[in-house]
Formats: structure tokens, C-alpha cells, sequence
């Protein structure tokens, strides 16, 4: 058993599993992630600085739903929970500010959506495959579409500056997702209303890219 594994975070890393088995329980694929531990990211020789990366051969190709490889990856270590988009579901990530405008806009129109927040700054959306960026959003480094090729980090997951979490679980909403269209729609209308308060926040607080959330 890994070095890292200490009695605290054997507990941490039973939350881990915990959370990874359940989004594959309804068939949203994972794969283990790099995780943060005494000021750095673990899990591979040369971990990068901002995001959790897979350490897995093949790194999202190998993303899974079956329970019983969730459960061999995660008494390896505490893996970070990657969830991989662009099979089971998308997600549209915005920063905090325009997060709170959608969730307020879904709200509006009686659509309970999934929410997660991250302790960078960042909401994320979880929504329906297949939908392209709207033209809207294109010149925004503020707001990913992360499709296929792509993952965002999922709770439980631990950061530089705290716990990945969510604002709404998915259970709240039945695990049912959004038309990614809908989502979309209501960032445009946040960064409207934002550029008509005189700060259109075009600028991205991290690097990233819009549209496509593919990484290399």
C-alpha cells in the first residue's frame, strides 16, 4: 500500500471512493487524478501546479463506470475524482460570479440543475452531450465547455485551497442533466448583464480554453 497512505487519509481516501462510485453508478465515468497533499500535487514524477491530471495509462481513454475498477483504483490512493466528459455528459465550467447569475436564471424558468464548486473560483454545469459553444461564448476565456477529451476535478476532491464540493447535488434534480443549450444561454445572459454593469470579466482568471475543453 502506497506510503501515502496514512490512517487520515485512508478515511479521506474511503470519501474518495465513496464519491467516484457514485457518479458511476449513474453512469458518469471517472478515472483517479493526481491528488494534494503537503503543499503538492502526488501521484506522478513530475505533477503540474494548477489542476489535478490523471495517473492512469491512456489518461481519460482509460475513464471507467465499472464499480469494481473504481474500487481497485481508489485503495491504490486518494486519487483526486476526475470526471470525464464528452461520453455520459458535458459540463460547462464559468467562474463563481456568473455561476451564481445561472443558478438564479435555471431557478427562474423552475430547472433544478447540478452544480459543483471548486475552491479556485470556478462552478461547474453538468449538461447533455453534443452541443457546440454558442457563438455568444466564443470570445470568452472565462467559460469552458469541457467535451470530449476533456475533465473537470469532482467532489470530494481536495485543491491548493480546499475541497472540491457541490452546490447542488445531482440527486436533488434525480441525476437528470440540462440541455447543455439552456446552460449555455443563461452564461450568455450573465455576461450580458455583467458587461451592462460596466465589467464584462472577458479576461480568464486561469488558463483555459473556451468552447472546446479538450487538453492536452
Amino acid at each position: 500500500m502506497s506510503s501515502w497512505w496514512s490512517s487520515s487519509r485512508a478515511v479521506y481516501g474511503a470519501e474518495l471512493r465513496a464519491g467516484a462510485l457514485c457518479l458511476v453508478d449513474h453512469g458518469w465515468p471517472v478515472v483517479p487524478g493526481t491528488w494534494w497533499q503537503g503543499g503538492g500535487w502526488r501521484g506522478l514524477p513530475d505533477c503540474p501546479g494548477w489542476d489535478s491530471v490523471p495517473t492512469v495509462p491512456g489518461g481519460v481513454a482509460s475513464a471507467s463506470s465499472d464499480p469494481a475498477q473504481v474500487t481497485s483504483w481508489w485503495a491504490e490512493a486518494p486519487h483526486s475524482v476526475l470526471l470525464v466528459t464528452g461520453t455520459a455528459l458535458d459540463v460547462v465550467e464559468v467562474p463563481a460570479w456568473m455561476g451564481r447569475r445561472m443558478a438564479a436564471t435555471l431557478r427562474g424558468v423552475g430547472l433544478v440543475a447540478p452544480i459543483a464548486a471548486t475552491p479556485a473560483g470556478q462552478w461547474w454545469f453538468p449538461v447533455r452531450i453534443g452541443t457546440r459553444a454558442l457563438p455568444e461564448l466564443l470570445g470568452r476565456a472565462d467559460v469552458v465547455l469541457h467535451a470530449e477529451g476533456s475533465w473537470v476535478t469532482a467532489p470530494p476532491s481536495e485543491c491548493a485551497d480546499g475541497l472540491v464540493h457541490w452546490r447542488v447535488h445531482p440527486s436533488a434534480c434525480g441525476w437528470r442533466l440540462p440541455a447543455s443549450e439552456l446552460v449555455q444561454s443563461a452564461a450568455a445572459e450573465a455576461a450580458r448583464w455583467r458587461a451592462s454593469e460596466g465589467d464584462d470579466w472577458s479576461v480568464a482568471q486561469r488558463p483555459a480554453g473556451v468552447a472546446s475543453g479538450m487538453r492536452s
